[in-house]
């Protein structure tokens, strides 16, 4: 069976340390992968009321982790209050962020089927107005995130809290830069896992007059992203993937070289 990805080359804008394995299996796929990091996460190193809520987590009877970063700096949090989870129904945006839980330690995890969003969490049965009215729920996330979720849960009859342990950043690098030294103009494709990244890109584009790089086709995670992409500019209908773990975009990009998508 032939390399899918053979001779295609691939814009991978993840966060550097979290992109390895996508570089990894897409060069094991015969592809070229160019990293191009549009966002870069770091910990809040005083997240604003976290050291209160932590002190107190065992008052929650739900808590939800909305990424795998908020897994990796809210556990760091909760260990450094010397508190754990016990006791508490706790749920993961996505199957990814649930892995990343169990390999801290936590086994018992609800999470959405098919649809990795706050909008799949609010299908849960636990978190229905029956389940959740009168109780609170304690969210980890990145600074500046979504109200949609904690809303509806609100409007459910929860009381709900939040702990913003890590933010968002602009990484100091040039689109320009990379793709030089790759010797490569456009990319066949590129990979765009957030909203936030999107933004980023676009931005870097009209800063560096790389406007080519707009008819570029680019596979977004869910239809949120997607509904973005043309508003800024890009030309493509994008190919969306629900689940941004590294098999399945790999898959989602196979397919598209076979032009199945």
């Amino acid at each position: 069976m032939g390399k899918r990805l053979e001779g295609y080359a691939v814009l991978v804008t993840r966060p550097r340390d979290q992109a390895v394995g996508l570089c990894t299996a897409i060069a094991a796929e015969g592809g070229r992968a160019i990293l191009a990091p549009m966002i870069a996460i770091r910990a809040i190193l005083d997240p604003k009321h976290c050291g209160a809520v932590i002190d107190r987590i065992e008052d929650y009877g739900s808590i939800i982790f909305i990424s795998r970063n908020a897994v990796e700096f809210g556990i760091e949090q909760i260990r450094q209050h010397d508190k754990a989870l016990t006791g508490q129904t706790i749920y993961a945006v996505g199957v990814g962020t649930a892995a990343s839980l169990r390999k801290l330690g936590v086994t018992d995890i609800a999470t959405p089927r098919g649809e990795f969003t706050s909008e799949g969490l609010l299908k849960l049965d636990g978190l229905q107005a029956r389940k959740v009215r009168g109780g609170k729920i304690l969210i980890f996330r990145g600074a500046g995130g979504r109200e949609h979720l904690a809303r509806m849960l609100e409007s459910r009859g929860a009381t709900v809290d939040y702990c913003e342990v890590y933010e968002r950043i602009v990484p100091d690098i040039r689109v320009a830069d990379a793709l030089a030294e790759a010797d490569i103009s456009v990319p066949d494709i590129g990979v765009i896992t957030s909203l936030d990244s999107l933004n980023n890109f676009a931005d870097k584009i009209d800063d560096e007059g790389l406007d080519l790089l707009f008819d570029m086709p680019l596979l977004v995670v869910g239809s949120r992203i997607a509904n973005e992409v043309g508003k800024l500019g890009f030309t493509n209908p994008p190919v969306i993937v629900d689940n941004p773990n590294d098999d399945n975009v790999i898959d989602t990009l196979a397919r598209w070289v076979m032009d199945e998508i």
